[in-house]
């Protein structure tokens, strides 16, 4: 018969949280003779970016929340009515003799209505946001067409 003592219960929650950064985040192995680490700097998220859809006179506005990336970090492409959004952000770090990474990865999208005119296309990302200018009228071009962030 085993027996119990008081700080078994810490194990059993150590072991719990252990499970559930596994399930949420994924782990990844530091030194072979430790058990793996949660790896909290990797990680990737689909439609964390609050993404909106607004019409206005000319077309539509799509807004987007993409806190912490530089616009050269995103990636955006129209490609049959539909607006995709594709961000990376990769830090490298040096402390105590050990360098350490994060990146952080974010993929949305959204199907946009109408007949877009995809050379009048316009993105700007300030502060954070970015916003897509997608003028209607005419017709939908079959090729994808990779837009400049300005």
């Amino acid at each position: 018969m085993d027996r119990r003592t008081p700080f078994d219960v810490f194990d059993e929650m150590d072991q719990l949280f252990d499970q559930m950064r596994r399930s949420m985040i994924g782990v990844r192995p530091s030194f072979p003779e430790m058990r793996p680490v949660p790896a909290f700097g990797d990680y990737e998220t689909t439609g964390d970016t609050n993404l909106t859809l607004e019409s206005t006179e000319d077309g539509y506005v799509v807004l987007a929340d993409l806190p912490g990336f530089e616009k050269e970090e995103i990636d955006l492409r129209f490609d049959e009515g539909i607006l995709s959004i594709r961000a990376t952000h990769e830090v490298s770090e040096e402390a105590m003799g050990a360098s350490f990474s994060r990146s952080r990865r974010v993929t949305d999208s959204i199907r946009v209505p109408g007949d877009v005119v995809v050379a009048d296309i316009d993105a700007r990302y300030r502060n954070g946001v970015l916003e897509v200018t997608l003028p209607v009228e005419g017709g939908l071009e079959d090729d994808s067409h990779r837009i400049d962030i300005d």
